[in-house]
């Protein structure tokens, strides 16, 4: 009986043991997917290098198409206008489709925030607009952009840092675009709808992008680094 007893305490203690490691296995996951990790090891198996961390940033933006919302506004004493007003984005939604690029992505690898900066640029945008003085077409176009990326950065316990979030995702439109239409009336406008539709895009492009890079770069572990 007795080696009957022992030999159920310490199948008892080897399952408590199996379960306090997967927890430990468990949290470990959840913290990055930093499973595997060897004592000699100066990184993690799934850590990647930082020209790796800032290549998913861009290759997330680059060529990808979002959308200008559709608008309203003032043409003059007596004039409105909406613009936008077709479904020319994806899925049949009412807007300005846009295309975004983005240079390579530089900045400082470090414990706490980290921030990374590029220049890019937008294809032309077409702008269908309906007023009360004519119906035509305004381009906005050479459209220069700056994107700002900041994450907060910590320890792996390694010699790498994991992206635990992204905090900011920032896009700015660079002075220098241009707007007209071919129709003259049109055209005397056109400066004062892009500045209004550039004005929005600006902000909705911010939110666009960091959807596309926050799933591509956090929970990421980037060794070595700095």
């Amino acid at each position: 009986m007795a080696v009957v007893a022992r030999f159920a305490m310490n199948s008892v203690r080897r399952l408590a043991a199996a379960s306090v490691l997967a927890a430990i296995a468990a949290q470990s996951a959840a913290a990055g997917d930093l499973v595997f990790h060897n004592g000699f090891d100066a990184c993690w198996s799934k850590a990647i290098a930082k020209t790796q961390f800032t290549g998913l940033m861009q290759s997330s933006i680059e060529g990808m198409t979002t959308c200008v919302a559709q608008s309203t506004g003032s043409c003059g004493p007596g004039c409105s206008y909406t613009a936008c007003n077709t479904q020319a984005c994806a899925g049949n939604t009412v807007g300005c489709p846009v295309t975004l690029h983005a240079d390579a992505f530089g900045g400082t690898f470090v414990s706490g925030t980290s921030s990374f900066s590029a220049a890019g640029s937008a294809g032309d945008i077409t702008i269908p607009v309906s007023s009360t003085a004519a119906t035509c077409t305004v381009t906005i176009s050479n459209i220069s952009l700056s994107y700002a990326l900041d994450y907060t950065m910590q320890s792996d316990n390694g010699n790498g840092l994991y992206a635990a979030s992204l905090d900011q995702s920032l896009v700015t439109v660079n002075a220098g675009y241009t707007a007209s239409s071919e129709n003259a009336i049109c055209d005397l406008f056109a400066g004062s709808l892009a500045s209004g539709a550039v004005t929005t895009a600006e902000s909705a492009a911010g939110t666009f992008v960091e959807s596309l890079v926050a799933p591509a770069t956090v929970d990421e572990t980037v060794c070595p680094a700095p």
